[in-house]
């Protein structure tokens, strides 16, 4: 892995819009609360644009990724909001330019696809954390955890496990974007000790399980350690005809060697801890932790 500096109090935080379009007004609070900590933030003029439901054209949000990773004033990229068309820009990105700028890069939801795609075409750490959308309605302590982790002022987070240590690659996110990335080059390695992490929002139980079983049957789960389970907000389900499988049911059914941790603070509600994507972690005495090499 290339390591990323640590943000350091007085670092600019560029904003770039790589999903769905989003009025960047409403995060003044947001703003406020990233300078509290010691940072100043630039937004990208691409987080104005708009083209159907996106940010902008294609080219237009992969502009500003190569924008953003160029300027060496800034030293850490924050999404604006997840939604969707991340999936859109992952062939056309010039990676070898982001491998000779590694910086922090921060999102979640939509934005787990583009995490990904960096991490493992680069090497280098990307972080699952929240959008510019998202600090103002997640907890205190939370954000705190977040500028933590980007700061590695502190990298343990407590989870409950207290089984034998596990050992893997992290990686994780959105379950259904994470699914979206079997078969293309920017999926984990299937062969690499893994310990994942999901969530998600607003679908089908049934879905969830299909999405598991196709993980499963693409080989990921075969080295995979163990299984951070956060949020599944506003899980549905035929009433007439329940499905009858929670996630965890799920889970348990397709991999039974896997280690289940539950209630991992994550996701689309109030929790929303970040995470460092391709960092190698370790499982040990109710606490997930994260190896310097």
């Amino acid at each position: 892995m290339i390591k990323t500096s640590p943000l350091q109090k007085g670092d600019r935080i560029g904003v770039i819009a790589p999903s769905s379009k989003f009025n960047k007004d409403t995060c003044q609070k947001a703003v406020e609360l990233i300078e509290s900590k010691g940072f100043s933030v630039s937004w990208h003029e691409q987080t104005d644009l708009e083209e159907h439901q996106f940010a902008g054209s294609k080219t237009e949000k992969i502009t500003a990724l190569h924008d953003l990773f160029s300027d060496k004033e800034i030293k850490a990229i924050f999404c604006l909001v997840g939604g969707n068309g991340v999936l859109h820009l992952l062939d056309d990105i010039d990676y070898d330019l982001i491998k000779q700028s590694p910086k922090i890069f921060m999102g979640f939801s939509d934005i787990t696809a583009l995490l990904h795609a960096i991490t493992v075409k680069t090497g280098i750490p990307t972080f699952h954390g929240p959008t510019m959308t998202r600090f103002q309605n997640i907890k205190a302590e939370d954000v705190t955890q977040c500028f933590d982790q980007l700061m590695q002022t502190s990298t343990e987070i407590k989870v409950e496990y207290n089984g034998d240590e596990l050992e893997g690659t992290l990686y994780g996110g959105n379950l259904s974007m994470m699914q979206s990335l079997i078969g293309t080059p920017y999926a984990p390695p299937v062969d690499e000790d893994k310990i994942l992490f999901i969530e998600d929002i607003n679908d089908h139980l049934s879905r969830y399980d299909r999405m598991i079983a196709h993980m499963k049957l693409a080989g990921w789960l075969e080295n995979t350690k163990a299984i951070l389970v956060g949020q599944f907000i506003n899980s549905q389900d035929n009433h007439e005809r329940p499905f009858g499988l929670s996630v965890i049911d799920s889970i348990k059914r397709h991999a039974p060697h896997v280690t289940i941790i539950e209630n991992l603070p994550i996701g689309h509600g109030e929790r929303l801890i970040t995470l460092p994507i391709g960092a190698k972690a370790v499982l040990k005495n109710g606490t997930l932790s994260f190896k310097s090499s």
